[in-house]
């Protein structure tokens, strides 16, 4: 997560702004809530790839939307990658400027 943060930084496709960051609590153990939040800030805003800071908040995707969103297009997207099955709905999402890009990471050259 750090070197793709990092690179989206860097090419501008992320400000130079504050973050904050809602994951999912799911797979989070309570001990280990603190650490990447820690981690990103010491990483990336202390070695100079931002001026922002991160703040990241768990939350169970039952009782937040934007965790709930966040699950249904990358399950969209996981099957599409499987299956090819839904060629027309990424289409869609693209033209109509909802999907912006596909990220991947490392980039291609």
């Amino acid at each position: 997560m750090c070197l793709a943060l990092q690179y989206l930084i860097k090419n501008n496709f992320l400000e130079q702004e504050d973050f904050y960051l809602q994951l999912d609590e799911r797979n989070e153990k309570t001990e280990t809530k603190h650490f990447l939040e820690n981690y990103l800030n010491t990483e990336l805003a202390l070695g100079g790839t931002t001026r922002g800071k991160f703040t990241v908040n768990y939350f169970d995707s039952s009782n937040n939307k934007f965790i709930q969103v966040a699950d249904v297009f990358s399950n969209l997207f996981y099957s599409h990658l499987l299956t090819g099955a839904y060629n027309d709905e990424i289409q869609l999402l693209k033209d109509n400027d909802i999907l912006k890009f596909i990220f991947v990471f490392p980039p291609e050259y």
